[in-house]
């Protein structure tokens, strides 16, 4: 069967068919992937029925394994394989369970902010569970041009759960005993240009923003909450509804996530459990490796 990518309706995404992963990616499709990956910023990759071995070999296609500092929800004997959801262990307290839901962007707070998310579903409840995407790029190009120009050179610091959050969105995960001294505050601009494409596109301006250079708390916090408030108007959003086996993976530089909060789970129609791996820096096969 050959690969076969359709865009999804609305703001971003594809979903992709075609690919048993359990296999190496050729050549050819592995270009395929990449270029639709930059052009879709999020890829939904179905009916994979992996073994985790061959989760984290496809993986690495996308970058370097990102080594989570929260140990309580690692995968046993996989260290660069997170569990999200609500079923085991911490994941079934509210704390942990809603831990993203809200927006932001997966390492942004780190130097190199070029990161890939991965989602791969085992248990997907009937109803509820999605994920949110943004695209950042589109939000960009539709804002006023007083705005722009208002923010073409701003930069803002970022840091691991900073950011202001509406009534509906959770704080992130509890940290564990010394996590937050692990972890760097980082500088970019508010208008990024993509590293791959070279598109300017808004940057993370949800879920980890600590400081806006040159501004108060109060003008930082209403410039954000415009932002944030913009980007993710209806009209550059997606959600997705999780199907058992559906690998989703996207380019945090060009989008805001947010899980749709999630109660406990109660019997097997309402188990949301999906296995995340983050990947740093710039596909390999792209810097010549």
């Amino acid at each position: 069967m050959a690969i076969d990518i359709k865009s999804l309706d609305g703001a971003l995404g594809a979903e992709v068919l075609g690919l048993d992963l359990n296999n190496p990616l050729g050549d050819a499709d592995l270009q395929e992937l990449t270029r639709a990956y930059f052009e879709h910023k999020l890829l939904i990759i179905r009916n994979q029925d992996l073994t985790m071995e061959a989760y984290e070999a496809f993986a690495k296609n996308w970058g370097e394994p990102y080594i989570e500092t929260y140990e309580n929800m690692a995968l046993p004997g996989h260290p660069a394989i997170m569990e999200v959801g609500n079923v085991g262990g911490v994941l079934e307290t509210a704390d942990y369970r809603n831990g993203a839901a809200f927006w932001h962007t997966d390492r942004a707070y780190a130097q190199d902010c070029n990161a890939t998310t991965m989602l791969l579903c085992i248990h997907a409840p009937v109803e509820g569970g999605q994920t949110h995407f943004c695209n950042l790029v589109a939000a960009y190009e539709a804002l006023d041009d007083d705005t722009r120009t208002r923010i073409k050179d701003v930069h803002a610091t970022h840091r691991y759960g900073g950011g202001e959050r509406d009534a509906w969105e959770h704080d992130v995960h509890p940290m564990v005993e010394g996590q937050a001294e692990k972890l760097p505050i980082a500088r970019h601009p508010l208008v990024r240009r993509h590293s791959v494409t070279g598109k300017p596109g808004l940057y993370s301006v949800a879920g980890t923003w600590h400081e806006v250079e040159e501004h108060t708390r109060e003008e930082a916090s209403a410039l954000m909450r415009t932002l944030k408030h913009h980007a993710t108007k209806p009209e550059f959003v997606v959600s997705h509804q999780y199907r058992k086996g559906d690998l989703v993976f996207w380019d945090n530089t060009q989008t805001l996530h947010a899980a749709e909060p999630i109660g406990p789970a109660v019997d097997e129609s309402t188990k949301r459990l999906l296995r995340r791996i983050v990947l740093t820096g710039l596909p390999p096969h792209l810097r010549g490796n």
